[in-house]
Formats: C-alpha cells, sequence, structure tokens
C-alpha cells in the first residue's frame, strides 16, 4: 500500500511541476479493491462544465515532445507511423529510467496486464469461436517490431543508449524474447491508455465550411496523456471528457458531479470482447455494445452447399466494397433484425439468391440490391448461416448457463478463473445474440411460409424490388 501511494503521490507532485493544474475538487484514488487499480474520484460537489484538471501539452508523452525526435531524422517517425513511433518513444524514455522527464508516470502505469496479447492458450481457448481471438495480432506485432522498431534501434542504437559503450550490443539484444514483451507492454500500454491527439494548429488545408479535404485525412499522432489516462470508463456512467486547446487538454465535467462519486471517461460502443482485448476486463455496462462476427468464409460455406453460384456475384460485389472478412450481428434493445443485422450482409444475400437475369440487370446498371427489405429466401439462407455460426461453438448456451459465475472481483487480477470467467462472460453474450437471431428469423421464415416463393416485381425503371419485411439504416 505505501509503495502504491508513494508512487501516486510522486506523480502528482511531477505532474504538478510540469505546469499541470488540477482541482481540489477531485483525487486520485486507490481503486484496487475494485479490480479498477487507480482512478479518479470527487472529493466535492462539481458542476457541470467545470474543468477538473489541464494538463499542458509539453507534459504528454509523445514522439513530438521526447528528446528522440531531436536525435533521430522525422522521416523514420514518418515510415514507422504513430503505433511504432510512440512505442520507440516509450521504449526510449522507459530504459532511460530515472533520467527520463517521464519516469514518475511510467511508475504508477501497470507494469502487468490482463489484455488478451497476454492469455495462454488455454485462456484463450476459453472464448471459443469468438471472432476477438483472431483479432489479438500477437504474430503480425512480433512481425512489425522485428522488421520495424530493432532495424532502427539497431541504425541509432549511439542515440538510442547513449553513453553506453554496450549500446551496439544492446541493440542487438533487443531481439530477446524479454525485450519483445517488453515491446508488447509498450504497445498494450498505448493500446489502453493512448489519446489520438489533435494538434493545437490544424496542418491541413480546409475548405470554407472548415472540412479538410478527403485525401489529406491522416493518422493523428498518439500521445499519453498524463492523468486523464487514469479516468476508467463506463458506458453509462460517463460524465467527463478531454478537450482540446492550443496549449494544454482540459478534463471538464459532462454533468454535475457529486461529492465520493467516480470520475469516468468513456470507451465508446465497444462490445464486450474487445474490451477484454483492449483493456483486460469486461463490464455488463458495455453488453448493449455485443457483437457477433459472421464470417465471409462461412457465407461461402452455406451457399455453396445450398448449391448457390457464389464466385461471379462476390467478384462484382467486391469492386462495390460490399465484401468483407465478416459481417457484424449487434445487438439491440428489443432485438430486432432491423437494427441488428448489417445492412452489408443483406445486400451479399440478396445478391447471391438473384437469378441471372436479375443479376445481369443489377450489374449492367451498377447498382445493389437495396437492404431495407429481405426476401424469404435471405431469411431462409441468413437462418441456416445463423444456425452454422452457433454451430462453431463446441458448447451450448444451455451448457455454459448452468455453470456461469460472474467474474470476480476479489483476488489477483490475471488470475486464472478470474480469465475463464471472464472468456465465458464473452461467450455467452454472443451465443445470446446468436439465439436471438435465429429465434427471429425462424419467426420470419414460418410468415414467409416454407415452400412458397415471394414473387419479385420489376419497377418501371426495370430494377428489381424486393419484397418482404422492411429493415431500417443503421447510423
Amino acid at each position: 500500500m505505501a509503495d502504491f501511494d508513494s508512487a501516486s503521490q510522486a506523480f502528482l507532485a511531477w505532474l504538478q511541476r510540469s505546469g499541470a493544474e488540477i482541482s481540489p475538487k477531485v483525487k486520485l484514488a486507490d481503486l484496487r479493491h475494485a479490480q479498477a487499480g487507480r482512478g479518479v474520484v470527487a472529493t466535492q460537489d462539481i458542476a457541470e462544465h467545470e474543468v477538473l484538471f489541464r494538463i499542458p501539452r509539453s507534459a504528454i508523452l509523445s514522439v513530438e515532445n521526447s528528446i528522440l525526435s531531436t536525435e533521430i531524422p522525422a522521416s523514420t517517425f514518418e515510415m514507422l507511423g504513430p503505433w511504432l513511433s510512440l512505442i520507440l518513444v516509450m521504449l526510449y524514455e522507459y530504459l532511460n529510467g530515472d533520467a527520463s522527464n517521464w519516469s514518475p508516470y511510467f511508475s504508477v502505469l501497470p507494469a502487468e496486464f490482463n489484455t488478451l496479447m497476454f492469455w495462454s492458450e488455454d485462456e484463450l481457448a476459453e472464448l471459443q469461436a469468438s471472432a476477438v481471438v483472431g483479432k489479438i495480432g500477437k504474430e503480425g506485432a512480433n512481425e512489425s517490431f522485428t522488421k520495424g522498431l530493432l532495424p532502427v534501434i539497431k541504425e541509432f542504437a549511439e542515440v538510442f543508449f547513449a553513453g553506453d559503450v554496450r549500446a551496439k550490443q544492446r541493440a542487438e539484444e533487443m531481439r530477446d524474447e524479454r525485450n519483445l514483451e517488453l515491446m508488447h507492454k509498450m504497445g498494450s500500454l498505448i493500446m489502453a491508455y493512448a489519446f489520438d491527439v489533435e494538434p493545437a494548429t490544424p496542418r491541413k488545408d480546409v475548405d470554407e465550411e472548415g472540412f479538410a479535404e478527403e485525401e489529406e485525412d491522416e493518422a493523428l499522432p498518439k500521445g499519453m496523456v498524463p492523468l486523464a489516462d487514469m479516468l476508467n470508463a463506463d458506458a453509462d456512467r460517463n460524465n467527463a471528457r478531454l478537450f482540446y486547446e492550443n496549449h494544454v487538454l482540459d478534463m471538464k465535467a459532462l454533468k454535475p458531479i457529486r461529492h465520493s462519486e467516480e470520475i469516468f471517461n468513456d470507451y465508446g460502443p465497444l462490445p464486450r470482447s474487445d474490451l477484454l482485448r483492449r483493456y483486460g476486463y469486461i463490464t455488463d455496462n458495455y453488453t448493449q455494445y455485443d457483437v457477433v462476427e459472421i464470417p465471409m468464409e462461412l457465407v461461402e460455406d452455406v451457399a455453396n452447399r445450398a448449391g448457390i453460384e457464389s464466385a461471379e456475384r462476390i467478384e462484382y460485389l467486391d469492386e462495390q466494397e460490399i465484401v468483407d472478412s465478416g459481417y457484424d450481428l449487434t445487438a439491440s434493445s428489443p432485438f430486432t433484425l432491423q437494427e441488428s443485422l448489417s445492412p452489408e450482409l443483406i445486400i451479399l444475400i440478396e445478391t447471391l439468391l438473384q437469378s441471372q437475369d436479375e443479376f445481369d440487370r443489377l450489374k449492367s446498371k451498377g447498382k445493389l440490391p437495396k437492404p431495407e427489405k429481405m426476401t424469404g429466401d435471405a431469411a431462409h439462407l441468413l437462418h441456416e448461416i445463423v444456425k452454422a455460426r452457433i454451430a462453431q461453438y463446441p458448447t451450448t448456451l444451455e451448457d455454459d448457463s448452468r455453470s456461469l459465475e460472474a467474474a470476480p472481483l476479489s483476488g489477483d487480477a490475471d488470475s486464472k478463473a478470474r480469465r475463464y470467467a471472464m472468456a465465458k462472460a464473452v461467450r455467452i453474450g454472443e451465443k445470446q445474440l446468436l439465439g436471438q437471431a435465429e429465434a427471429a428469423l425462424a419467426e420470419l421464415k414460418t410468415r414467409f411460409g416454407r415452400t412458397s416463393k415471394r414473387q419479385r416485381a420489376v419497377d418501371e425503371e426495370g430494377d428489381v424490388e424486393m419484397g418482404g419485411v422492411e429493415k431500417k439504416q443503421r447510423a
């Protein structure tokens, strides 16, 4: 406890020496009892729009602020891109220890992680057929480190390890598994804590209405914003937001906050699977954003088994930017196919089911089926696809629900029991969503009739009008 508190106090003292202004109405609190690490809590009632703290841009841990940016050519950072550039800078500052300006900041950042990147094979297996397993990207990250970062560290070894007679040897040692793990930890810190930092002055040419030309859009530089990243996130209790000013970043209250209430930021509409992948925990407040991915490979497989020729249709849809690696089935409350099915998936299915004449007519006009309505044939094929997706999970929803236990809030954050429980909660949420879709599609098939096929009318322009249940466009 003493080390935890002393690190917090040293961090806050450093932050104020760096020019930060912190309202006396907030404090950095120890929330480890709730598996929340550090968090920010109100010590007095706070009014809406009140500034909670103000961080100078010079205190942001970024490429721009690190001395490394003056020692390595700008073209090198441009080549690396925002992510690898910031990892490089964080490695440099971290390895400099107490000599780094950000040493007190590193002392309050996590050294161990509960994100999926650090799970064992048996723990990942508990996620079963969740698409999130394919999004971890550890092998891709390793390749980026070995082909992107390591050559730069080796080229600028005398800069990176300045004053060390073993600089070149240390650069070679960065290939060791221990140092690759350190790179993963820096990447995990960025994924969990970094902000896309808007520049003080726009670097893009804008039109008369203030919009940048599309071709000039570029990824914003990433930066670690001390204290702002100490706020925990909550989809329902979000009460603060970071605002970018010319020389400072202001964290302001979005609504009145009462004494002793925790101050929350928001990650946005992330499904619990991505919450686990990026931040290493789940909360029921993000159940409303749960997603199941329907793989394109599965769609093709079910279509082929049904005797549906797909190659020519998929080639055309690919040209129209409809083909993707997968399509989202999203949560909605109350559940409706209109809100939950991806419009692109409807377009794909309806195109696959068209007669050759219908498809030729559509293709000649460079058009696509409209996703607002769905035919009986499409409902039938989608029903088979959803059933096939459910079958990819080795246990049923009923099996999982009988043994469901809430993720424990006590004990080690990275305990196997906790990880198993979080994985089970994620896969249960996905199975519930698939079950809702399967039931809705089965009911829709009944309404259409199992044997009768609704005929599609052709409008005055010769376009196919798709009869069926209207589907709302999703934002």
